[in-house]
């Protein structure tokens, strides 16, 4: 089992009978994360996207929130002293705080961009309306990460807004899934303007896989995005399109305003 079209292809199917999470829980693991396979030894930065997944659902709060615990837990290399000392001496090719971490793909590196904004996804509906203690503060260093490592002029690349003095380009993927996570946090330029970038960006898309994430942002956002449906219908080629979660992202987009978007996280 992979992890990503797996969890895409339930939330896509959480209303028909087929959407059975229990694929989901045996493949948790002892600790309460998940692997990007269901065989692997190592825990992944989806983990996030699983704990959506059984959130949509409504399936095994349990382990939902045994997973939330373990994304408490976890977090980016640069937050443990040698690799912070290492990134304000040593290692210059990349500009961050690394007093500012999120969360990584795998254990033992840095951390990106679109696990930490599903993590932060899953501890804000897991914990809606925390402000205190520990889950409180793991938020907010995980917000504080996505500011910090945003492209210069708004939205988001994979990991670092600038590397050896160069801005980033921004992907409208990982832009789209920063601006979910970040949708209930009080607005501010870099959101105004990176989601301004998103909404040009998706007019022009050509890609059903980004051009469906940022449906979903931007109607999170309360933005109007039926033209941009359109938009989706005209991309896809169905009958060309083997992948999975690209399938299951797009059916997401197509259906967000009548069925609901499962990104949205309480304001």
């Amino acid at each position: 089992m992979a992890l990503e079209p797996t969890c895409l292809a339930l939330m896509a199917l959480r209303q028909q009978r087929c959407a059975d999470a229990q694929v989901l829980l045996n493949a948790q693991r002892p600790d309460g994360s998940w692997g990007s396979y269901a065989t692997d030894d190592e825990a992944s930065g989806l983990t996030g996207l699983a704990v959506l997944t059984l959130n949509t659902l409504g399936r095994f709060p349990d382990a939902a929130a045994r997973a939330a615990h373990w994304l408490v837990e976890a977090n980016g290399r640069e937050a443990d002293w040698p690799w912070k000392w290492k990134f304000r001496t040593t290692d210059t090719r990349v500009n961050f705080d690394p007093d500012k971490f999120g969360w990584p793909w795998e254990a033992g590196t840095c951390s990106w961009v679109v696990p930490t904004a599903f993590a932060l996804l899953a501890l804000k509906q897991n914990f809606p309306g925390c402000r205190n203690g520990k889950i409180a503060h793991r938020i907010e260093r995980g917000v504080e990460m996505l500011q910090d490592r945003a492209c210069p002029k708004g939205g988001w690349n994979a990991g670092n807004g600038v590397v050896y003095g160069s801005p980033m380009t921004p992907h409208i993927d990982a832009t789209a899934i920063a601006l979910l996570a970040l949708r209930s946090e009080p607005g501010n330029k870099l959101i105004h303007c990176s989601r301004r970038w998103l909404e040009y960006q998706a007019g022009l898309c050509p890609s059903a896989w980004s051009l469906a994430w940022s449906i979903l942002a931007l109607d999170a956002y309360d933005q109007p995005v039926a033209s941009l449906q359109q938009h989706l219908i005209t991309v896809v080629e169905p009958h060309e399109t083997w992948d999975t979660a690209t399938l299951a992202a797009v059916a997401l987009a197509l259906d967000c305003t009548v069925a609901g978007n499962s990104f949205r996280v309480a304001e």
